[in-house]
């Protein structure tokens, strides 16, 4: 992966689609090798991404992980529910948003992912919303957004500098 990327070394690898609550034990073999090449320094932090309450209700108290990549947003479209297949959960915005909480305590990085209800929100008004909740009211460390144009680029980075005023 050094070589194809062209790097020296990866900030952060994350197990990627957690989406059950026997994540943390059945990937022990592949944190095992993110952590030899932590130790080489050839990946500085590691985490996961998970999808569905299962997996997310394993991250507070994880000693592993360092980063956690969190659907969130302020409508619950496209984030966690019972299960990761499970999508629209307006009423689980709360316990998402308290886990974000209990794994900043951890001392956890987050991630924000699904910021815009995976391309959902068509509203403007929505889209500043849903930067604003993930920045101030769920505190998270940063977020993914998908762009189609240089328009939306320019449209989050603005959503982006509301949310952090």
């Amino acid at each position: 992966m050094l070589r194809t990327s062209k790097t020296d070394y990866f900030d952060i690898m994350l197990l990627h689609w957690q989406h059950d609550d026997r994540w943390v034990a059945e990937t022990k073999r592949w944190q095992d090798g993110i952590d030899h090449f932590k130790d080489r320094k050839t990946i500085r932090a590691n985490g996961a991404s998970v999808h569905g309450l299962p997996a997310l209700r394993q991250m507070p108290g994880n000693q592993w992980l360092q980063v956690a990549m969190i659907r969130m947003n302020h409508k619950g479209a496209s984030m966690d529910g019972p299960s990761y297949a499970d999508n629209d959960n307006p009423d689980k915005v709360s316990e998402v948003v308290e886990h974000v909480h209990q794994v900043k305590k951890d001392g956890m990085g987050v991630i924000s992912m699904k910021l815009i209800g995976d391309g959902t929100f068509t509203q403007h008004t929505d889209r500043v919303a849903a930067m604003r909740f993930a920045f101030q009211n769920a505190g998270v460390d940063c977020v993914t957004v998908g762009f189609k144009n240089n328009q939306e680029i320019d449209e989050a980075i603005d959503n982006l500098n509301l949310a952090l005023s």
